[in-house]
């Protein structure tokens, strides 16, 4: 064997061997992702307030202690939204980064018009590194398979029911029940914890979304957390023994989840985010509201709650943990769930391999730099919800929220509302007929985007003709404002 054919096959090693150590510090560099999200769970419905300047923007009666946590060690979004007030939409926007309107989704209920051959956040991850392992456990809500979309792990198209929710038998919906696994939390957080432990000993970098069929309802508890309550006083917005129990046992699984995240060292590289899929529950037990103004709403100080896009429906908890992100700060700039994904891609350096077309932005410079700005194209968040819903208001309506100013149209009723939003949180001073320059300002930037994503009209709606009778003016709301 000569020198040089010896040199050769030297280098040849010293290669290999140099490509393997950077595949495997890729492996280990790549940052870890963990996304909880919460079903129905309000703005204020925490024991401690998403947004500093009100204090008291939190419940008086349940507890949440795991949950603040996460608030207290990373970032709280104070203007956090769901891309939808309602299930369905809104996780189709997580995983795809689009708004719902653009999807073609904006209710889980009726034909679905969402093109599923698209591209969702594990492929993105597993674009920029193979190594990636992806997991989805709990509440999909998406017709098409997970495994589609990059999943390894994942419990299948899952929805309400796999929750214990049961619509037939209302009266033991709404007045609770004691289950040993209430919402299936403990087993939900246990196959988290143990998909998370698999990759960190095989030092493999993952992404698990960890999606609770907790707190929609039935309204399950468990025993312990229960009777834990029967002493405590009851707050004068949250009232409700069995749900405030079912909050508690929800938390306490959160809990066991952040336990195995400071075990295993996870802060150096792995991000935590926790967002709701809408607001919370107006009122409990459900009611046939038609719009009709409540007293004080679960949700309070936010207006009413699921299925409308007031901001009680559509402001959430929105917070996130991990590498460089600063304890305990607050962003007051609006974000909202279609801005999961290219976070997840920017923090993953994959900011290019992203899909087009998406119409959510990363909020990565949030993390460091809280009063940073975001820069959206076209600088404004819509809502659409073109449907008559009678639990909610009943009548199709759109929002645009640009700046301080809020804008909801109603076009059955021919109807603006107005609010500035920064300054107005309940949405109590309807200003439509003071700035009315402001109203045509907005209005023809929220008609001119659902009209370039061909967004679905009121009279393409299921129950356009069944609830709707054909576009007939049906909503009780107004009356708060002409009052």
């Amino acid at each position: 064997m000569n020198h040089r054919f010896i040199k050769l096959l030297l280098l040849l090693i010293i290669s290999v061997s140099a490509l393997q150590s950077l595949a495997d510090e890729n492996q280990v560099t790549s940052p870890n992702f963990i996304v909880i999200v919460l079903d129905d769970f309000g703005w204020s419905s925490l024991s401690i307030s998403m947004d500093n300047r009100f204090p008291n923007a939190k419940s008086d009666y349940y507890e949440t202690p795991n949950i603040n946590k996460i608030l207290n060690r990373g970032i709280r979004f104070s203007n956090g939204y769901a891309s939808s007030p309602v299930c369905s939409p809104t996780r189709y926007s997580i995983q795809f980064g689009k708004d719902p309107a653009s999807l073609g989704r904006t209710r889980g209920l009726g034909p679905n018009r969402v093109d599923h051959d698209q591209v969702g956040i594990a492929q993105v991850l597993k674009a920029v590194n193979k190594n990636y392992q992806t997991a989805h456990f709990g509440k999909w809500h998406i017709d098409a398979d997970p495994s589609q979309y990059g999943y390894d792990y994942h419990d299948g198209q899952t929805g309400n029911k796999e929750g214990g929710f049961d619509n037939s038998k209302n009266n033991r919906q709404w007045v609770g029940y004691a289950s040993k696994d209430p919402k299936l939390v403990n087993q939900l957080t246990s196959r988290t914890v143990e998909f998370i432990r698999t990759s960190v000993a095989e030092k493999k970098p993952f992404f698990v979304q960890l999606s609770h069929y907790a707190v929609h309802s039935d309204i399950v508890y468990s025993e312990n957390s229960f009777d834990r309550l029967s002493g405590q006083k009851k707050g004068v917005v949250h009232q409700d023994q069995g749900f405030a129990a079912m909050v508690y046992d929800l938390d306490k699984s959160i809990g066991g989840l952040l336990d195995v995240y400071d075990e295993l060292n996870l802060n150096d590289n792995t991000y935590l985010m926790l967002v709701s899929d809408n607001g919370g529950m107006p009122v409990l037990p459900q009611q046939v509201n038609l719009g009709r103004p409540y007293k004080m709403g679960l949700n309070y100080p936010l207006l009413r709650g699921k299925w409308d896009l007031l901001e009680g429906g559509i402001r959430i908890p929105f917070a996130a943990m991990g590498p460089g992100v600063e304890s305990n700060t607050q962003s007051d700039v609006p974000v909202i769930t279609h801005d999961i994904l290219p976070t997840i891609a920017d923090l993953a350096n994959a900011y290019d391999l992203k899909p087009d077309g998406i119409n959510g932005v990363s909020i990565k410079k949030l993390f460091s730099n809280p009063k940073s700005q975001l820069h959206r194209e076209p600088n404004f968040l819509i809502f659409h919800y073109p449907h008559y819903n009678r639990v909610g208001i009943n009548e199709p309506h759109s929002a645009i929220r640009e700046d301080e100013y809020k804008l909801i149209k109603f076009p059955i009723s021919n109807r603006y509302l107005l609010f500035k939003i920064t300054e107005d949180i309940g949405e109590e001073r309807d200003l439509s007929n003071i700035f009315p320059d402001i109203v045509a300002k907005l209005d023809k930037k929220l008609s001119g985007f659902l009209e370039s994503v061909n967004a679905e009209k009121p009279e393409d709606a299921y129950n356009w003709e069944t609830v709707g009778k054909q576009g007939k003016e049906r909503t009780k709301f107004f009356k708060r404002y002409d009052n």
